[in-house]
């Protein structure tokens, strides 16, 4: 299967305007349900106190439908699991404690804080397809891998680092992840149907693979709500370890721990050195001057920036926008200024448009998931506006 996880570092998160629902409740879920339809959803399920306000299936959701890189958010859990039974001291502890291969160069610098918060520096390309997908033991090359930055100073999204996490789950625990997930959450939650795909090694993946359905995706988003009690009273996650999830991280305003922090609203504007950045880095022509017509035009969140993608680049702006901009490393806040307004919801999203949104002011858990199918549009399937459209349904509320 392959992951366009530089779609994930690209889109991940999504516009957040939320409009003011001139309908109030009604109205807000009426334009969810219709998104759903239109988007081609295979299961959106919105929820209130644990209370079904929405909830739409097609066939394909009759089983459970892979997370993509949603299941990074799951793998964070994981983490918090090993520090609520003590079997992990700290978020700050250096990966060379568990892996003392690392004891050496910049690599002992290296906590597993940063691999949760995608700033260890080590080297990744963004599309997983090239050199993650298919590899015989994810674990063993991400230990492998040379450093691009040096830990701790830079923030890039990083599929390799978060198959290294699997291991130290495995290493600390003395049980895969997937046993240890099943066990400390899975089991008190009453989640039983799922499936996680493994690399050769038998290692669950980090950066991709978990399938779970909408009702039981849900139960995380509540678990996250309720700063990790489960619904019968236990504690299943420290609740400092829970605030941490979704706290503001070192090098990023967008990003807890695998975690997304959403904002009420953002606004992008094209910056004045753009086309010197796509002209340092030898961009396509064509992909330029297309980027290079929003002029001074502004974008009320990525949705509508998004849109504007496929005016300029065509209805295959993902693949141009991933080939000539997102594998060379150049940011999204590269090329436009980002001005984000307070953070209102958290999330766990993944390639295609896998969405789990909480949003505490509300207490809302809001799903949405996507089988493959063939013709996957991009600009539409994808379901860019989503949180904006659950925070709408909060403003409403």
């Amino acid at each position: 299967m392959r992951l366009k996880s530089w779609w994930m570092a690209l889109s991940c998160l999504v516009c957040c305007n939320a409009f003011a629902a001139s309908g109030g409740m009604e109205d807000a879920l009426a334009n969810l349900k219709a998104k759903a339809e239109t988007s081609r959803s295979d299961a959106m399920l919105i929820q209130r106190d644990g209370k079904t306000l929405l909830e739409t299936r097609s066939t394909a959701a009759a089983q459970p439908i892979e997370l993509m890189s949603a299941t990074k958010s799951v793998v964070a859990l994981s983490i918090g699991l090993l520090l609520h039974s003590g079997a992990l001291e700290s978020l700050d502890q250096p990966v060379s404690a568990i892996y003392p291969e690392w004891a050496q160069g910049r690599k002992r610098d290296i906590t597993v804080r940063m691999l949760l918060n995608h700033t260890s520096g080590l080297q990744n390309v963004p599309n997983a397809g090239i050199e993650l997908e298919g590899a015989p033991d994810l674990v063993k090359l991400a230990l492998a891998a040379e450093l691009s930055t040096d830990p701790g100073s830079t923030f890039s999204y990083n599929n390799k680092a978060t198959n290294l996490l699997a291991g130290i789950v495995e290493r600390v625990s003395g049980k895969p992840m997937d046993r240890v997930v099943e066990r400390g959450l899975f089991q008190p939650l009453g989640i039983t149907d799922y499936t996680w795909r493994k690399d050769d090694a038998g290692t669950p993946i980090g950066m991709a693979g978990l399938a779970l359905s909408a009702a039981d995706l849900a139960k995380l988003g509540r678990l996250i709500l309720d700063k990790g009690v489960a619904p019968d009273g236990r504690r299943l996650l420290g609740e400092a370890f829970v605030a941490e999830l979704v706290a503001e991280s070192a090098r990023s305003k967008e990003v807890g721990l695998l975690w997304w922090r959403i904002p009420a609203w953002e606004r992008f504007t094209l910056k004045p050195d753009a086309a010197s950045v796509l002209s340092r880095n030898g961009v396509d022509a064509g992909v330029t001057a297309g980027l290079l017509k929003a002029g001074s035009r502004g974008f009320a969140g990525k949705g509508e920036l998004f849109a504007f993608f496929g005016e300029s680049l065509g209805p295959r702006w993902a693949d141009a926008y991933g080939r000539e901009i997102t594998s060379r490393g150049i940011k999204l806040t590269d090329l436009f200024d980002q001005v984000r307004g307070p953070v209102a919801a958290y999330a766990a999203m993944g390639y295609m448009g896998q969405y789990l949104v909480v949003v505490p002011e509300t207490s809302l858990v809001g799903i949405r998931q996507i089988a493959r199918k063939e013709g996957h549009d991009f600009a539409v399937d994808d379901y860019a506006t989503f949180a904006a459209d659950l925070l709408a349904l909060s403003k409403a509320l």
